[in-house]
């Protein structure tokens, strides 16, 4: 490695008119009062650097608290918007964004699979079959004592030739009977072909 520097530095020299000096090539002349004994007090402590300390660990570094906590744990939830309003029902709806007073009934099919077709507003089609729960999530007003509403959908209860049935049950209140609608294919006698 002297040798590299060396031929840098004779080379360098060569090419100028200044000499170029390494830093361990400085006159002790030249060097400021107090210097070589600073750098020889850094290359001693460098060289003669103290051992780390050992740490011991007990169970309780290992513990979470307000000092230590998890970094792997999940804090979404912290920041996620909590709607007091919001008593939506987990359950498949369709054409859940309307009333059921704003669906028509378009087409239903008996044969071998039942089926009903339901437009929306926006002239949008939903076919849906028994079982299947329709409609906005309507509050209603349970009976009892407690007196609280709960968030229910209309559920097609039965497909006839002419008309669908639909209920709206309260599950968790079985003894309450379920409210029912029927909805005609033809609300108008005049609509219905050959009538």
């Amino acid at each position: 490695m002297r040798a590299w520097i060396a031929i840098v530095a004779a080379l360098a020299s060569g090419c100028g008119d200044e000499p170029v000096v390494g830093p361990n090539d400085m006159p002790p002349a030249t060097a400021a009062p107090g210097a070589p004994a600073a750098s020889a007090s850094v290359a001693a402590s460098a060289s003669a650097s103290p051992a780390l300390p050992v740490v011991q660990f007990t169970e309780a570094d290992f513990v979470e608290s307000d000092d230590a906590r998890d970094p792997f744990r999940d804090f979404r939830h912290v920041f996620l918007r909590k709607d007091s309003g919001d008593r939506a029902v987990q359950r498949n709806v369709k054409a859940a964004q309307y009333a059921l007073d704003e669906l028509k009934l378009v087409g239903i099919i008996t044969r071998s699979t039942q089926l009903v077709m339901l437009q929306d507003p926006t002239g949008f089609a939903w076919t849906v079959t028994t079982g299947e729960y329709v409609g906005k999530t309507e509050l209603v007003r349970a009976g009892g004592a407690d007196s609280q509403e709960v968030a229910m959908n209309w559920r097609v209860d039965r497909i006839r030739p002419t008309d669908v049935v639909f209920i709206r049950d309260d599950s968790a209140h079985p003894d309450i009977p379920p409210t029912t609608r029927v909805i005609p294919l033809y609300p108008d006698e005049s609509t219905r072909p050959g009538g």
